[in-house]
């Protein structure tokens, strides 16, 4: 966790410190948020891995006819949950794949825009998994962005 910590720093601090416009449509302070919410979530999962890999899915009042009790708990209200759970966890998905100390060294203005572009497209897991994560983590494992 450390490595990513301080991969995602420096990917910010780099962000920050740097005169030339990084992407033409928004400011560098925004790129740099986008890489913190990422490190803020990273961070979290850290803390609560428990919580960020086991995701129950939510109850259901009746099973259907092709459905196996087994695969259900039966909550104390009398709704169904299926015993099965998913993970919004990103830490594995992060180094080197979006975050890589060497390619920030080698061009970093190319790779900031390039990790931010990533993380911009309505098809990235990782952003994906930030946007999920912030529905279905409870709220006092969940950071604090914007609304719920």
């Amino acid at each position: 966790m450390k490595t990513i910590d301080k991969t995602i720093k420096e990917y910010i601090k780099q962000t920050l410190k740097t005169d030339t416009k990084i992407n033409e449509y928004v400011p560098n302070t925004h790129i740099a948020q986008v890489f913190k919410d990422v490190l803020i979530y990273s961070e979290f999962e850290d803390k609560y891995p428990d919580i960020y890999h086991h995701i129950k899915y939510d109850p259901y009042d009746k099973l259907g006819p092709n459905s196996n009790p087994n695969d259900y708990d039966i909550l104390p209200d009398g709704r169904f949950q299926k015993k099965e759970t998913y993970s919004v966890g990103i830490n594995h998905l992060l180094i080197p794949e979006y975050f890589d100390l060497n390619r920030l060294k080698q061009n970093p203005i190319e790779e900031i825009h390039k990790t931010y572009q990533k993380l911009r497209e309505k098809k990235d897991v990782v952003r994906n998994m930030l946007i999920l994560g912030r529905i279905v983590t409870p709220i006092e494992y969940n950071y604090k962005y914007g609304k719920r």
